[in-house]
C-alpha cells in the first residue's frame, strides 16, 4: 500500500530511472532523425532514378549511330556544338556543326529571338559538361540528316541518357518541333511540363515564363500543363465546340473529317463535322507538318484528335491552327 511518502531508496531509484529514460529518449530521437534523413535520401535517389528512367525512353530507334569518342569538340551554345569528324584539327561550318533536335536553348548572341545569356550560359555549361564524358554518341535520322543551314541534326546520348530530353526537363530549353517530330512526343511534352511546373531554367522567372510562352504561341504550340493559362486541359468535341470562347488558347479537339480542301503552297484546310457550321470546323495545316505527323493519307471519315490554337482568320472565320494531329481510327 502506498503511503504518499517518498523514502531515499525510492528517490535514488526514480532519479536513476529518470536519467535512463532521458538517455533512451535522446537515443531514439537520434534514430528517428537518422531514419527521416535516410528516408529522404532514398526518396531522392528513387526520384532521380525515375527521372533517368523517363529520359531513357525517348532515344531514337533505327537511326545512324556516330561515336564522339576522342573527337575534338567545341560548344557553341546549349543546343549547338562543333565536332572534328574528319580529324584534321579544324572545324568546318556547317559540315561539322551539330544542331540538337527538339530543343532551342536561349541565345547567347543577338538574333531575331533576342539575346538571353543569363539563361543561355547555364544551358551551354550543361552541354559542355555532358560532352566531356568519354562515351557520348550521336543518333542521326538517315531521312532527315541536315537542317536549313546544313548542320547535322541529331539526338545526343551519354551513358544511356537522352541529353536533348534532359535539356528540356531541366528547363534549359522548351520542346521544339521546328526541324522534326520525335516518336516519343508524349515523353518530351511531359518533360517540358515538368520543368514548367517546377519553375526550372527558362520557366523560373515570371518575365521569362511569359516571354517563352509567347514565343511558343507565335510558333503555334504551348506547354501541355494545367498551370499554363493558354492550355485547355479538357478534350473538346468538334461537333459542338464554339471556337469564339477559346480565342488565343490551345485546344485538343476530337472529330471526323468532313472535307479536305487543298490550298496554295502546300497549305490544306481540313473540315471536321460540326452541327452548326455548314462546311465544318476548319483546321489549317501545312505540308511539312503533315509529312512529320504521317497525315499524307488522311481522308474523309477519319477520326482525328486535333491540337492547336483557336484563331480568327481575317476577322471572319474561326479556325484551329494545327500543331499536332493523331489519327484515332
Amino acid at each position: 500500500m502506498h503511503t504518499g511518502k517518498l523514502n531515499l531508496a525510492d528517490f535514488i531509484l526514480n532519479k536513476k530511472t529518470s536519467a535512463l529514460l532521458k538517455k533512451l529518449s535522446r537515443f531514439f530521437a537520434r534514430i528517428t532523425v537518422c531514419s527521416v534523413v535516410l528516408g529522404l535520401c532514398l526518396s531522392l535517389i528513387l526520384i532521380s532514378q525515375q527521372i533517368l528512367a523517363d529520359e531513357e525512353q525517348a532515344l531514337p530507334k533505327n537511326w545512324k549511330k556516330i561515336s564522339l569518342k576522342k573527337l575534338k569538340l567545341r560548344v557553341i551554345d546549349g543546343d549547338t556544338f562543333d565536332a572534328d569528324f574528319n580529324r584534321n584539327g579544324r572545324f568546318s561550318n556547317p559540315q561539322e556543326r551539330v544542331r540538337l533536335l527538339y530543343v532551342d536553348t536561349p541565345e547567347l548572341k543577338k538574333s531575331h529571338k533576342g539575346k538571353d545569356p543569363k539563361l543561355g550560359l547555364p544551358a551551354k555549361g550543361f552541354l559542355r559538361t555532358v560532352l566531356s564524358k568519354t562515351n557520348a554518341v550521336l543518333w542521326v535520322d538517315p531521312k532527315n540528316k541536315t537542317g536549313n543551314y546544313g548542320r547535322l541534326l541529331a539526338v545526343l546520348e551519354v551513358k544511356g541518357l537522352n541529353i536533348n530530353l534532359a535539356l528540356i526537363k531541366r528547363g534549359h530549353s522548351y520542346f521544339n518541333t521546328r526541324y522534326a517530330w520525335p516518336d516519343g512526343f508524349k515523353t518530351y511534352a511531359l518533360a517540358e511540363a515538368y520543368a514548367f511546373e517546377k519553375h526550372l531554367g527558362i520557366w523560373s522567372y515570371r518575365k521569362s515564363r511569359k516571354r517563352y510562352l509567347l514565343r511558343l504561341r507565335e510558333e503555334g504550340k504551348t506547354v501541355y500543363s494545367t498551370r499554363n493559362p493558354y492550355f485547355v486541359a479538357k478534350i473538346q468535341n468538334a461537333e459542338v465546340i464554339d471556337l469564339s470562347k477559346y480565342n488565343g488558347r490551345f485546344l485538343r479537339v476530337q472529330g471526323k473529317i468532313k472535307k479536305i480542301q487543298q490550298l496554295r503552297k502546300g497549305a490544306q484546310l481540313m473540315f471536321l463535322k460540326h452541327k452548326r457550321m455548314k462546311k465544318g470546323l476548319p483546321v489549317i495545316s501545312f505540308e511539312n507538318q503533315r509529312k512529320w505527323l504521317g497525315l499524307q493519307k488522311i481522308r474523309k471519315g477519319d477520326l482525328l484528335q486535333i491540337e492547336g490554337f483557336a484563331t480568327l482568320y481575317k476577322k471572319k472565320q474561326w479556325q484551329i491552327k494545327l500543331h499536332r494531329a493523331v489519327l484515332l481510327n
